[in-house]
């Protein structure tokens, strides 16, 4: 599942011009914008904490 994630994030970050003009044009709104990114990064890092969590449980 971790190499998934690291997988997503390689290519989230090779196609970042790409995915950035798409969230520009799906939302308009600047603070909206920062708002589902931020949203989308804080998902990341719970699943990573849960994950290490689990881990050493």
């Amino acid at each position: 599942m971790s190499h998934i994630l690291i997988v997503l994030v390689v290519v989230a970050f090779v196609f970042r011009r790409p995915l950035g003009r798409l969230l520009a044009r799906q939302f308009p709104d600047r603070a909206k914008r920062h708002q589902v990114v931020g949203i989308v990064i804080t998902a990341f890092l719970l699943v990573i904490a849960i994950r290490l969590f689990a881990l050493f449980w």
